[in-house]
């Protein structure tokens, strides 16, 4: 039974699929028409690329192949309504059967942790690139008002320039075009840097 009919694996469309040359089938089915009025003939309702490829070979004198998908197949041996179609169209209802078999419980733990695993990816993409939320951005300006009051000592012109240059050097040390773009990650990082400037740093 596994001899049949040869199996192979074939891409059509955008998935690698178990396909049929439908020579095969031909020939399995004792058609007595050409195969290229009979594979036409049968091909009318089917979509190429979604049904079935033909695959054109480089020499002229050679034959073009049509790769058809199982479910095609048996829709082949089906319409020829006869004992070998009716084996045909058994055998691959089997194949497509042992295709889909329930895997195995080492099967199912590897494709788990394959599943953790991007999980785990996407969560700490998510976590890198997560924003500022609004109780952050005031915690980082609550930061700010803090450094300039404590250096500038109550001189107003000078806490009126501190304030632009907390901002420039904050950009400048994590490579951002506007304060608020930090990575919700490097919050803590962020605050202790602004609370942690002197009059050194404004130089």
């Amino acid at each position: 039974m596994d001899d049949l009919i040869k199996i192979t694996e074939t891409q059509i469309g955008a998935e690698n699929v178990n396909s049929v040359n439908a020579r095969d089938i031909h020939s399995f089915l004792g058609v007595k028409s050409r195969f290229n009025d009979w594979i036409n003939n049968r091909l009318l309702d089917f979509l190429i690329g979604v049904d079935y490829i033909i695959v054109t070979k480089k020499l002229v004198t050679e034959p073009n192949e049509v790769f058809v998908t199982l479910d095609t197949a048996k829709h082949l041996a089906m319409l020829e309504r006869n004992e070998k179609g009716r084996e045909a169209r058994q055998y691959f209802i089997e194949v497509e059967k042992k295709s889909q078999r329930v895997l195995s419980i080492p099967e199912q733990i590897q494709l788990i942790a394959q599943g953790n695993q991007i999980i785990d990816e996407r969560l700490t993409i998510l976590e890198k690139t997560k924003k500022l939320e609004y109780w952050q951005e005031r915690s980082l300006h609550d930061a700010k008002n803090q450094t300039v009051y404590r250096i500038a000592n109550g001189d107003d012109a000078l806490a009126k320039r501190l304030h632009l240059k907390v901002w420039s050097l904050f950009k400048k040390k994590f490579h951002l075009p506007r304060y608020n773009e930090l990575p919700a990650i490097a919050f803590e990082e962020g605050k202790s840097y602004i609370l942690n400037l002197s009059l050194a740093d404004m130089v």
